[in-house]
C-alpha cells in the first residue's frame, strides 16, 4: 500500500479510528478510577565517616562514605531493618510486607541515601519511611562500631525526615489518558488499514475493471435525493443525465458502428441499482430519437411500472404465456420514443418461461418496431434467469455498486454469464461519490 491508500483507508474507516480512540481513552479512565491510590514518602540519610581533621583525611572519608552507600541501601531494604521498624511502629504485619514497600537508592555522585516507602495510606507511608530510615541509621552505627566504647567508622544520619504526601503518586490520570489517546489512535489506524486490506469490495473504477475483466462504460454519481427514481423522469439532476449520456455513447460506439440492439442489464446481487441503470440508459437512447422498448424481466423484484407510474396492465408474464399480444403488453411512457413492458402478474413458474422459444421470438418481434430493447434482469448470483435472458441478447451490461459489490461477486457473475455463452459488454458503477 502506498501513502494514498493508507489515507484512503483511514478516511473510509474513520468511525473505527474514532471508536478505538474513545474506547482506549475510556479504558484508561476506568483503570485510573478503579486503581487504588498509592502514596510515596521519602526520607534521606547522610553517610559520613568519623575522625580525621585534615583535608586528606576528609577526602579519604568521602571516598569511604561513597563506597558504603550502596551497602547501606541493601541494609535499608533488608529483613532486620523491617523487623525493627515493625517493632517501632507496633505493626502486626510480617517483615516481607514491609520489605515489599521499601526501596533504597543512593543519590548518584553523593553520600546521600534515599529511603522510599509506598503505601495506600499517606500517613502510613510517611511513618514507615521515617522508621526505616531511623532503624537503618541505628543498624549502621552498630555494624560500624568495632568495639564497645569506640566511635563508629561511619554513620548514617537522618538528614531529612519524610513529609506527609499531599497527593497520590498513582494513578496518574493525565499520563494514563494521554497514553490511552495515542494508543487508541494507533490501534484505530492499524485496524483501519487491516480492514481495508481484507476488504474486497470495489471502490474505484479500476477495482470494477479488474474484478469483471472488462471496461467500465460509465459512472452514475450519487444524488442528494434518497430516491434515484426521480432523476429518470426529469432534468433536475444534470450530473446523472450526463452519466447516462456517457454510457449511451459508449454503447453506441461498440461493435464498430453496429451497436448491440438487445441489451440485458444485470447486477451480481440485489440493491445494486441495475433497474436505475436500465431505465436511465433506455431514456438516454430515447432522447436521441431512437425507439426503445424497456422490459422488466425481474419477476421477483421488478419495479419499472411503478417507476414510470404505470400499473394494472398485462406484462411479460402474460405475453410469454400467450394470453396477450404485444399491443396489449407494450405501454408508451411520457417520455418520447420510450415504451415499457412490465412483469405483469408473475407466479413462481414465470421464470421458466424465459427458456422457451417464445422469449426469443418476442424480442425479434419487438425489433420490428423498436431499434433497441433493454431488459432489466434479476440478479445474476440469485437465480439463473439473468444467464438465460442473456442468451437472447446481444450482450450484458453488468452493474456494480461501489463500496458494496465485491470483486469476487463480479468475477463469479461474469463467469456465470460467459458460461451461458453471453457477451459482457462492460460495467457501470453506481452510487459513485463525486470528487470535489
Amino acid at each position: 500500500m502506498d501513502i494514498r491508500e493508507y489515507f484512503s483507508a483511514w478516511r473510509r474507516h474513520w468511525v473505527t479510528i474514532v471508536l478505538c480512540t474513545v474506547l482506549a481513552v475510556g479504558a484508561a479512565g476506568a483503570v485510573s478510577a478503579l486503581s487504588q491510590p498509592t502514596y510515596v514518602a521519602t526520607a534521606r540519610l547522610f553517610i559520613s565517616t568519623t575522625g580525621g581533621g585534615s583535608i586528606s583525611d576528609a577526602y579519604q572519608g568521602s571516598l569511604f562514605s561513597t563506597g558504603r552507600v550502596s551497602s547501606y541501601a541493601g541494609l535499608a531494604v533488608g529483613k532486620q531493618v523491617a523487623e525493627r521498624a515493625i517493632d517501632e511502629l507496633g505493626l502486626n504485619v510480617p517483615p516481607e510486607s514491609v520489605m515489599s514497600r521499601v526501596t533504597a537508592a543512593a543519590v548518584t555522585g553523593s553520600v546521600l541515601l534515599d529511603v522510599t516507602v509506598s503505601d495506600t495510606d499517606a500517613a502510613a507511608a510517611r511513618d514507615l519511611a521515617n522508621a526505616v530510615a531511623s532503624q537503618t541509621s541505628q543498624l549502621v552505627q552498630e555494624l560500624e562500631t568495632a568495639q564497645a566504647g569506640q566511635l563508629p567508622a561511619a554513620t548514617a544520619t537522618v538528614a531529612d525526615f519524610a513529609d506527609l504526601p499531599v497527593a497520590p503518586s498513582t494513578p496518574r490520570w493525565g499520563r494514563n489518558l494521554v497514553f490511552g489517546l495515542f494508543g487508541g489512535m494507533i490501534l484505530g489506524l492499524a485496524t483501519a488499514v487491516g480492514r481495508s486490506a481484507l476488504d474486497s469490495t470495489v471502490r474505484t473504477d479500476d477495482d470494477i475493471a479488474a474484478g469483471a475483466a472488462g471496461p467500465v462504460l460509465g459512472v452514475v454519481p450519487r444524488q442528494k435525493t434518497p430516491s434515484a427514481d426521480v432523476l429518470l423522469l426529469g432534468s433536475s439532476f444534470p450530473t446523472a443525465e450526463e452519466a447516462f449520456r456517457e454510457i449511451r455513447t459508449a454503447i453506441l460506439a461498440l461493435g464498430a458502428g453496429t451497436p448491440p440492439r438487445t441489451i440485458v442489464v444485470a447486477a451480481p446481487a440485489v440493491g445494486t441499482g441495475s433497474t436505475t441503470v436500465a431505465a436511465g440508459l433506455a431514456a438516454a437512447l430515447a432522447d436521441t430519437g431512437r425507439s426503445v422498448a424497456l422490459i422488466d424481466a425481474d419477476f421477483r423484484g421488478g419495479r419499472l411500472p411503478t417507476l414510470f407510474g404505470i400499473g394494472g396492465v398485462p406484462g411479460l408474464s402474460e405475453l410469454l404465456r400467450g394470453k396477450v399480444t404485444l399491443d396489449d403488453a407494450v405501454v408508451p411512457t411520457d417520455r418520447d420514443n420510450l415504451s415499457i413492458i412490465g412483469t405483469g402478474v408473475a407466479t413462481e413458474s414465470s421464470s421458466a418461461l424465459f427458456g422457451r422459444v417464445t422469449m426469443n421470438e418476442m424480442v425479434k418481434q419487438l425489433h420490428e418496431y423498436f431499434e433497441f430493447v433493454i431488459i432489466d434482469a434479476p440478479p445474476v448470483l440469485c437465480s439463473a434467469d439473468a444467464a438465460v435472458l442473456a442468451g437472447v441478447a446481444d450482450g450484458v451490461l453488468l452493474v456494480a455498486l461501489l463500496g458494496s459489490t465485491t470483486s469476487a461477486d463480479l468475477t463469479h457473475a461474469v463467469g456465470k454469464l460467459r458460461l451461458s455463452g453471453a457477451s459482457v459488454l462492460g460495467c457501470v458503477a453506481t452510487s459513485h461519490r463525486r470528487r470535489r
